[in-house]
């Protein structure tokens, strides 16, 4: 190729350079050299120009003119390496996305004529049969033996750790976890470059030179991290972790070498000691030993009992000792939670699996060591906060608990039908059939528990009428005994209010057997009211407040919370149980406006502050190992298109990752991931 440039300008004028191009075509290499020149001075043409070419001869007049051509060809040129290099990247992109497998990747994209022309009914389909569950679930999944275990040994279980924080969680629980992450991460660099130099300064002989060299040592491992990590090096705090961070790996060192220090002393002793003694020691360090980790694998607990199978049972999906538990899609949908939809959904009819989670321990851990705790759960829709009250619930009546369960605040809260004045208290009201379904439950479930306890006489002044009190000493001669007033009050309305108070104002103030409430859909009490009465407003536009009406005064009293916006204007009665405690959950999926959830929310966090007996219990989602052991118990009882893949799901590592990822390792989500 020839280079032009006009002669008549001295080459002192011009700066000169080497630029090596090379142009990709679709046959070939075109390479070429260009001489380009960065500029010129006012001399001869005046103008500075970019490139030689940019110039041509005019043999007419011979004078140097510009070409209009070469800034269009050039144009061209570099408008064709662009095309070239996105056409290159897409074909990056499509290679890989062909070596992509799994869902969404090798599934068919379009449902053959063949597929849509088949009928396949619900009868057509084979049964299922224990012997589809995979062998890999079978091995994997733990099941606890006896069925449900009592509150003492559920503290004592291993089990795995919570998943950790996020960052729409607390802000600063997830701040917190970030600093012990940045920490860890320190640590185990600092541990990395340090380790070789130790060895090195314990040879030293005085305590200055150690002094020194550990000085140093300071200084050059921040200096050779700092290297390492430009990122992470820029932070205005990290010399401070950086040191934080060498104090704790030293005093580690310090640390092991005295505890080696004692165990040599201590063999050097025991040396002596008869073998029985060594034998004994031996066998109590092997009991005392100390669990791992990543050992530790999620356990399920079964409610699962042969007694509750018989042809009376109004819900035999639902286990006994749930009572009054229903499933969701009952009572026009008023059910709580959707957890007894796994159970309606499972092909193995005699399982009900619950997973025993880290917060379901904390919360029975707080119930044995606290006196008369309250107990707040907190969480996201369908992160598990329904089968965490059911947990407790079973293990408390497993443990000899007398359980007050109201999983349906909802449907208590709109669908009492009727009010009435309370013929002892002018300022109550009495929900006659919510408090007949109550005495109903308690005799379900705790008859013979309550057999023995007797209403005291200040009890029967202050809630019981005369005729009630002449019925119940004619019909049970000098003794008000609760079993009896919960029959009467199971049988006929008009004294199902009274016989309901004065069980329930008994059990609090008894300390013979634990008393514990447990409340389901708690902020749905603190919404807007669905019951009016003209004594109370003549006009009936203003809802009674629940904590004036009988039923529910005694439930919202013994938790004692009040919305932060009421706190200043009134005061609540309170109720304080002497042997026993509340637990209380919200709902996130009821129509509850956001305001009364959240204020209930940071009333129960000041609560806390300022009280030793409140305690606030976050259910967090389902960590990645719980997701697979749920996915295991899925394929074992048989529930959506688990029931007849024998283990090609729980198998699949992609398919396990997806069923993760859109369903946010929430319970609820993944369920409906492994039915559609």
């Amino acid at each position: 190729m020839m280079f032009r440039f006009p002669l008549h300008i001295p080459r002192r004028h011009l700066k000169w350079s080497i630029n090596y191009e090379i142009v990709n075509r679709q046959k070939g290499q075109l390479v070429w050299l260009q001489l380009r020149t960065l500029g010129v001075s006012r001399h001869g043409l005046g103008n500075d120009f970019e490139d030689s070419n940019d110039f041509h001869r005019d043999d007419d007049t011979s004078i140097y003119s510009h070409n209009p051509n070469f800034m269009n060809d050039k144009n061209k040129i570099t408008k064709m390496d662009e095309d070239n290099e996105k056409e290159r990247e897409r074909q990056r992109f499509r290679e890989e996305l062909e070596q992509r497998t799994g869902r969404g990747w090798s599934d068919p994209w379009e449902i053959t004529d063949e597929a849509c022309s088949t009928v396949i009914d619900l009868e057509d389909m084979i049964d299922w049969k224990p012997e589809f569950a995979s062998k890999f679930s079978l091995d994997r999944l733990k099941v606890l033996d006896g069925g449900v275990p009592t509150l003492k040994q559920l503290c004592e279980l291993k089990l795995p750790p919570p998943p950790p924080p996020r960052p729409n969680s607390d802000k600063r629980t997830y701040k917190a976890y970030r600093k012990k992450l940045f920490h860890e991460y320190i640590l185990s660099k600092v541990k990395a470059i340090a380790e070789p130099q130790i060895d090195g300064i314990k040879m030293l002989n005085s305590w200055e030179e150690k002094q020194d060299a550990v000085d140093e040592l300071f200084e050059s491992v921040e200096f050779q991290l700092k290297e390492v990590e430009e990122i992470l090096g820029r932070q205005m705090k990290f010399g401070a972790l950086v040191e934080k961070a060498i104090e704790d790996y030293l005093k580690n060192i310090q640390q092991r070498e005295e505890e080696q220090f004692n165990d040599d002393i201590t063999t050097h002793n025991n040396n002596n000691k008869p073998m029985d003694e060594d034998n004994d020691k031996t066998h109590e360090q092997f009991e005392n030993k100390e669990y791992n980790e990543d050992e530790v694998l999620p356990i399920f607990m079964d409610l699962f009992d042969k007694k509750d199978i018989r042809k009376e049972a109004v819900c035999p999906v639902v286990p006994k000792i749930l009572h009054p538990l229903k499933p969701p899609h009952t009572l026009n949908r008023n059910g709580a939670g959707r957890m007894v939809e796994e159970w309606e959904l499972a092909a193995d009819e005699e399982t009900k699996r619950i997973l025993i989670r880290e917060s379901t321990q904390k919360i029975a851990h707080i119930i044995e060591n606290n006196l008369s705790p309250r107990i707040f759960l907190d969480g996201d829709s369908g992160c598990g906060k329904t089968a965490a009250l059911c947990s407790i619930v079973a293990s408390a009546r497993t443990s000899g608990h007398i359980v007050l369960f109201a999983p349906d605040g909802d449907r208590l809260r709109k669908h009492g039908f009727y009010v009435v004045p309370n013929p002892k208290n002018p300022d109550l009201y009495d929900i006659p059939l919510l408090s007949k379904e109550m005495c109903e439950n308690l005799l379900e479930s705790h008859e013979h528990d309550l057999v023995g306890f007797v209403a005291s006489n200040t009890t029967r002044e202050k809630f019981l009428d005369k005729r009630l009190k002449r019925r119940m000493i004619r019909e049970n001669k000098d003794e008000l005994s609760l079993v009896g007033l919960l029959k009467l009050g199971a049988q006929d309305e008009k004294y199902s209010s009274m016989s309901y108070s004065v069980v329930v104002e008994t059990l609090i103030n008894q300390e013979e057997k634990p008393f514990l409430i447990v409340l389901d859909e708690f902020n749905c009490y603190y919404d807007y009211g669905h019951y009016f009465h003209m004594d109370y407003d003549e006009e009936c536009k203003k809802p009674i407040p629940l904590d004036q009406i009988s039923f529910f005064k005694p439930l919202l009293g013994s938790m004692n919370l009040l919305p932060k916006k009421d706190q200043d204007d009134c005061e609540k009665e309170t109720t304080k149980i002497k042997c026993g405690g509340i637990v209380v959950a919200i709902s996130e999926r009821r129509a509850v406006a956001r305001k009364f959830t959240d204020n209930l929310l940071e009333s129960a966090r000041e609560e806390e502050g300022a009280s030793d007996d409140m305690h606030i219990v976050t259910i967090p989602r389902y960590s990645s190992l719980e997701v697979e052991h749920i996915l295991s118990n899925f394929d074992v009882i048989g529930i959506g298109r688990l029931r007849f893949d024998k283990g090609d799901t729980v198998l699949d590592e992609q398919e396990v990752s997806y069923l993760k990822m859109i369903s946010g390792s929430n319970g609820q989500q993944l369920l409906d991931s492994c039915i559609v």
